[in-house]
Parts: C-alpha cells; structure tokens; sequence
C-alpha cells in the first residue's frame, strides 16, 4: 500500500489526474448498480404500501396480488439484463429494471395468444400508418400491433376494442408496453419509472380492468 501512495506521489500531476479519475470511474461502476436496486426496491416497496399490500421478500420476480374493480391483478418488479437468467434468449421486451400490471383475461382462449402493442410518434408514425393493419388510419398511425403466434380470432380488434386500446394507452404512464401474454393483460414500464407511485398504479389498474373488460368482449 505504500509502494502504491510512493507512486502516485511520484507520478507527474497529469498522471495522478487520470489515476483518480479512473479510480473514480470504477468506484461508480461498482457501487451504481446496487444503488439503483436498491431505489428501484424503495419506490416498490412504497406502492405496494400505497395499495395496502405487505411488499414481498424473496428473490426476483418480485410481485403483489391487489383487487381493483372487482379483478385480481398483480404488481411485479423485475430486472431483464441482456442475459439474465438464461431467459433472455426467447425474451423479446424491454431490459433493465421492470415494473408491471398483470390483469387476468377471461376466456380460455386468451393463453393461446400474444399480443404486443406500443406507441409510435414521429417520421415512424407515418411509416406504419401507410401499412394500414387495421384499416383504420387513425388508429395504425399511433399504434403497432404484433401478433406473435396463434392469431387471435378474426375481428377481434373492431372499433370498440380500438377506442378502448386507445384511451387506455393516452391515459396509461409513458413509454410502456401494452402484452398480453399468458393470459394476461400486461403493461410493462421501463425505468427510470418516473412519477410512478401507489396512486398512479391504482388509477393504472382501474384502466387496466375496463380495457380487460373490452377485449374479453371481442377476444
């Protein structure tokens, strides 16, 4: 340890310069990915008390079950890096830290599917408006939607369900994703989750359950 403090004062000011800001960049790398957890964790934490929920312990996924408009959704907080768990391979969505709203699908045709909705904005939104997938021009120019495997049924996604994807998604937290996978109906939120607390996520569920409501209708 002293050979090391004898070198760095030895080294020309330049040199010490580089050596404690490198020494500074890698105290950052080390010690910002827990901080973050751990901010990540609070702000969870916080909404699950909002909703009146005990927040879970255990290990990732994290999640918490809460009734809202008579359905049973759950909270989740995940993390997805680039090879996290081995699943990143078949996983296709957004990365980082995850907060998401799971809403049950009625219907037992709904696990067959998925289906993958986001918001476009822009040069990009006048692309997709001119593939037309809806044949509604409004509709195609601010959203994409993906069906990835079992097509659901023909016309599933008439006026109604369109008005009711379109309102949920202007009132919904910015630059989430609207899935429905497994059965369920998901809005899955990317960091830096801002703004985001116990409120939001009710107001968020409430939505979330009329949408449910809709699409059970058409789907």
């Amino acid at each position: 340890m002293e050979d090391a403090v004898a070198g760095f004062q030895a080294a020309p000011f330049w040199a010490q310069i580089a050596m404690a800001f490198f020494a500074f960049t890698a105290v950052v790398m080390i010690v910002s990915p827990s901080i973050r957890k751990r901010r990540f964790r609070r702000q969870y934490n916080a909404i699950a008390h909002a909703l009146g929920q005990q927040p879970p312990g255990g290990d990732w996924p994290f999640a918490f079950r809460v009734v809202v408009e008579g359905r049973t959704s759950v909270v989740r907080y995940d993390y997805r890096g680039t090879s996290s768990r081995g699943t990143s391979g078949s996983y296709r969505g957004p990365h980082d830290y995850l907060l998401t709203t799971a809403t049950p699908l009625a219907g037992a045709r709904w696990p067959l599917h998925q289906v993958d909705i986001s918001r476009v904005d822009g040069m990009l939104s006048r692309l997709v408006a001119k593939q037309q997938a809806t044949g509604d021009p409004e509709f195609d120019a601010r959203f994409i939607v993906v069906e990835d495997g079992l097509p659901v049924r023909a016309g599933w996604l008439d006026g109604d369900a369109r008005h009711a994807i379109a309102g949920f998604m202007s009132d919904a937290p910015p630059g989430g994703l609207l899935w429905i996978q497994e059965g369920e109906l998901r809005y899955v939120m990317q960091n830096p989750w801002t703004g985001i607390d116990g409120q939001v996520i009710r107001t968020l569920l409430e939505r979330q359950a009329a949408l449910a409501s809709a699409l059970e209708r058409t789907g």
